[in-house]
This record gives structure tokens, C-alpha cells and sequence, in this order.
């Protein structure tokens, strides 16, 4: 009987193994594959949503650079012109100054910077001499304080998407509406008068209404809008203020 027992459990146990080797050789279920699987796309998924959130934010941020640096490019060229308005080779001519045997003369570059249009289309013109008492060039004609309209009259406006420039008496294109369209070209100047009459020897004493001489001094604010040309989410907006170093000089003193 004992060996029968031991015959009969030893059959369970050795039952038991084969039955035990036969599960760890079957490997994974089709529910465990289809959920691995689902884990797997998951995971991926993530990785690329992440990589294109990414790749957008840093294009984004390729096309705001740009924008930012073509528009203080364009603000940084238009202050360093308009430091140089109204420059002219005699402005000695322009003041009083005892001694003198002539009256003071008008800088007609001074009184040739003014802004007009609209709000949104701002045009600014504005003149400096370009004769060889100042160039120091021998071809370029003398001064003679008259504005040239080919050579010595300048300006910026927005057209088309685009700002110009005047150059030999055409207006050119500063920006490429390839890249860049502006979209708001906005100037503003702001005056303030101030009264020489303490250059006037008798202080304007029953003279005409010109006396005393005024000096207007400028300071000119320009305001750049624009967007980039594939991405109309992309805006970026530019302030720059310079003042400008020739003032114009009205009036007489007498």
C-alpha cells in the first residue's frame, strides 16, 4: 500500500512539474500583447506631440526674432537719417552775431522735415545738404541753401505692406514683403519753442510780430507694426524717439 502511495504521489508531483515547464514555455497572452501594444503607441504618441510642440515653438520664435530684428533694423536706419536732417555747410549764416553785415539766413534743410498722412500711413520727409563744402567731394556743386528734390530731399511711408525709402528722388524699398509686411507706420513730432530773444540787441523793441527769432526743436517718435509674412499670428511691434540736431530757426530780430 505505502508503495502504491508513493508511486501515486510521486506521478502528482512529476504531473505537477510537466504541467508548470508546459505554462512558462506558452509566453504572453493576447491580452497582455494588445495591452503592451497599446502602451507602446501611447508612449510614442506623446514623444511626437512633445516633438511637434516643439518644433513649432522654437519656429515661432525663429519668425518673432526676425521680425524683431528687421524692424529695429528698419527704426535704427530712420533715427540715424533724421539725426542728420536739416545739416547744412553755412550754419553760421543761420544765428545772429554782432558784427554780422547781413541778416541771419533760413536753413531750408530744417524747414523741409515735416510728417503728414494718416495715422496708420505716416509719410516723413525731411532734406541735409549734399554739396562739397560738406561731402568733400569737388564734383558735388556748392551751397547755395536751396533744397534739391533729386539729391538732397529724402523720406520714409508705408506702401503696400512695404516701407520706402526716397533716394535720387524714387522711392525704394527698405523691407522685403516676402519676409516681413508692415503693417502700421505711425510718426509722431513733438515741438517745443524756445525764444532767442536774448540774441536780439534791443530786444525786439517796436519791431514786426517775426521778432524775437524762435528756435523749434524736434523730437520725432516713430512706431513700427508688422507681422511675418507666413504667419499672421507672428506680430511684433517697434518704438524708437530721436531728436532731431538741426533746429529750424524762424523769425528775425527786428
Amino acid at each position: 500500500m505505502l508503495t502504491q502511495w508513493n508511486h501515486a504521489r510521486g506521478c502528482i508531483m512529476l504531473g505537477r512539474n510537466r504541467a508548470s515547464i508546459r505554462s512558462r514555455q506558452l509566453g504572453l497572452s493576447l491580452i497582455e500583447l494588445m495591452v503592451g501594444v497599446t502602451v507602446g503607441m501611447i508612449v510614442i504618441a506623446g514623444a511626437g506631440m512633445m516633438m511637434t510642440s516643439q518644433l513649432a515653438d522654437h519656429r515661432r520664435l525663429v519668425l518673432e526674432t526676425q521680425i524683431q530684428q528687421d524692424l529695429r533694423a528698419a527704426a535704427d536706419l530712420m533715427l540715424r537719417e533724421i539725426r542728420r536732417s536739416g545739416a547744412w555747410t553755412i550754419p553760421q549764416n543761420g544765428i545772429w552775431a554782432p558784427g554780422m553785415s547781413s541778416s541771419p539766413i533760413e536753413n531750408r534743410y530744417a524747414a523741409s522735415l515735416r510728417v503728414t498722412g494718416e495715422d496708420n500711413s505716416r509719410v516723413l520727409t525731411y532734406a541735409y545738404a549734399k554739396h562739397k563744402e560738406r561731402t568733400g567731394i569737388p564734383s558735388d556743386p556748392a551751397e547755395d541753401n536751396a533744397v534739391d528734390d533729386d539729391t538732397e530731399s529724402f523720406g520714409f511711408k508705408l506702401e503696400g505692406g512695404m516701407l520706402r525709402m526716397r533716394l535720387g528722388g524714387r522711392w525704394q524699398p527698405m523691407t522685403d514683403s516676402n519676409t516681413l509686411l508692415v503693417s502700421s507706420f505711425n510718426v509722431s513730432s513733438n515741438e517745443q519753442t524756445v525764444s532767442l530773444i536774448d540774441s536780439c540787441p534791443d530786444r525786439c523793441e517796436g519791431a514786426s510780430v517775426n521778432c524775437p527769432p524762435r528756435q523749434i526743436q524736434r523730437l520725432i517718435t516713430i512706431t513700427l507694426t508688422g507681422q511675418a509674412a507666413h504667419d499672421s499670428n507672428v506680430v511684433r511691434q517697434v518704438t524708437v524717439s530721436g531728436k532731431a540736431r538741426n533746429d529750424e530757426i524762424t523769425g528775425t530780430c527786428s
